[in-house]
């Protein structure tokens, strides 16, 4: 009997599809399938009054099946040729929400 899981990891693939929803970007070095949600960017900058999270730049959904690392808050990736530093990583149901904003100097 398919567990709801297996229902779940099929939906993944769907939202994943770079015909539909997704994009294919570097990520340091690896193509990468994400999906960008520049309104979700939007709701955490205003949630935090402009502070914080404001200096994101960019915010992308990603199956965890597609990294072959485990992300964290810190640390620094190139993303498309460009340096950007790990604001905020959550895990949710076989993925990341990952968001981005410059580098620290």
């Amino acid at each position: 009997m398919p567990r709801l899981k297996d229902y779940f990891d099929s939906d993944l693939s769907s939202f994943m599809n770079v015909d539909e929803f997704a994009d294919v970007i570097d990520i340091d070095g690896d193509s990468v399938k994400v999906v960008f949600d520049s309104e979700a960017l939007k709701e955490i900058q205003l949630s935090n009054g402009g502070e914080g999270l404001a200096t994101s730049e960019l915010l992308f959904h990603v199956a965890k099946s597609e990294l072959d690392f485990e992300p964290f808050p810190g640390q620094d990736l190139m993303i498309d040729g460009d340096l950007l530093y790990v604001n905020d990583v959550k895990e949710d149901e076989g993925m990341y929400t990952i968001t981005l904003g410059a580098a620290r100097s």
